[in-house]
């Protein structure tokens, strides 16, 4: 099998980050990659990898400041309970609810629950 051309590794690169950008984890992309491209399991890691990479390097250049970063992540959190509403996966809306109210800071206070109790 000859080796892939530059654009060609870009290209895939690319793809593999578009995945990661969207949620998938690692597994499922080196998966994918793997499968799609007949390549071996280390390769495709080696691409996830570089696709890593990529997204870090692209939010150093973009200087995505916290607040927008928050933001994007309230987003994306609220579609995921958007779509688990309408696939009716209970499971996915709550998970997508603990991160949202976690990550407002809407949680109640643990040390309240906690408190001892009288014994009568």
């Amino acid at each position: 099998m000859s080796r892939a051309t530059k654009a060609e590794l870009e290209r895939r690169i690319g793809e593999a980050a578009s995945m990661l950008a969207q949620g998938n984890g690692a597994t499922v992309v080196t998966a994918h990659v793997a499968e799609t491209y007949a390549l071996s399991r280390r390769q495709a890691r080696r691409i996830t990898a570089s696709a890593y990479e990529l997204l870090i390097q692209d939010l150093e250049e973009t200087d995505v400041s916290r607040p927008m970063m928050v933001a994007q992540l309230i987003a994306n959190l609220q579609s995921g309970i958007q779509k688990g509403l309408l696939h009716n996966q209970a499971s996915a809306v709550a998970a997508c609810s603990k991160q949202l109210i976690q990550l407002c800071g809407l949680a109640a206070d643990s040390k309240y629950n906690n408190r001892a109790r009288r014994q009568c």
